[in-house]
């Protein structure tokens, strides 16, 4: 079987590399097919799309495969793609998708950090900050700074008990909380037009069901 597939398809060529195939035999390949196709198409520039199908380039790899490239300056590669995912993706993945519950205190200076959602139940004094990739739920006392989709997941809520916070952040987005914003429990989150809005707790499932379909699906 050929180390190297070649495809046309709408906008370019589409290259499938054979998994089982040792890579110097695979540059190999590409390169001699890269040098035919070359000559065949002696204007205009190509992109390639390339499929490594169950195997993950790694770093110098893909080196290889950016050098066979860029011996044919007209041939541009768009897109790699590949039907497997690192490991460290996977645990990426999971690390985001967990529910984290924290108590304790807070103080001045202090952060507490984390990668997906999180329950605070402790008490945050005011310069203290709560931060996590995902959602933040406060159940606690909470007068500081709370920071959720931390750096740029808009989906991100602030649920709870939010009236005593100085602060509200969601991704880039920056709320200065007024002593009459939250009077009640209220959720706080993106509008589609980038702009914090909040509304009443019990509206959290209309304004981001996503977030009770994961709790059901888990």
């Amino acid at each position: 079987m050929d180390a190297v597939i070649l495809k046309g398809t709408a906008d370019g060529f589409g290259l499938r590399l054979n998994a089982d195939a040792a890579v110097t035999e695979i540059i190999a390949q590409l390169d001699a097919l890269l040098g035919r196709l070359y000559k065949d198409t002696p204007e205009g520039s190509v992109n390639f799309t390339v499929d490594t199908g169950n195997r993950l380039f790694d770093e110098q790899q893909r080196q290889q495969l950016d050098q066979v490239f860029a011996q044919y300056p007209r041939f541009a590669v768009r897109m790699v793609s590949s039907s497997v995912v690192a490991s460290s993706t996977v645990d990426a993945r999971i690390a985001a998708a967990k529910t984290h519950f924290a108590g304790g205190i807070v103080r001045s200076g202090q952060a507490l950090t984390f990668n997906g959602d999180v329950v605070f139940a402790g008490v945050l004094h005011p310069g203290g900050q709560v931060r996590a990739s995902g959602s933040v739920f406060i159940l606690g006392a909470a007068n500081g700074i709370v920071h959720a989709g931390f750096p740029d997941n808009s989906n991100a809520v602030v649920a709870g008990n939010l009236g005593g916070l100085t602060q509200v952040r969601i991704a880039d987005a920056v709320e200065i909380v007024e002593p009459e914003t939250y009077a009640q429990p209220a959720v706080c989150f993106m509008t589609d037009q980038h702009l914090l809005a909040h509304d009443a707790l019990a509206k959290l499932r209309d304004i981001r069901p996503q977030i009770f379909d994961q709790t059901e699906e888990a």
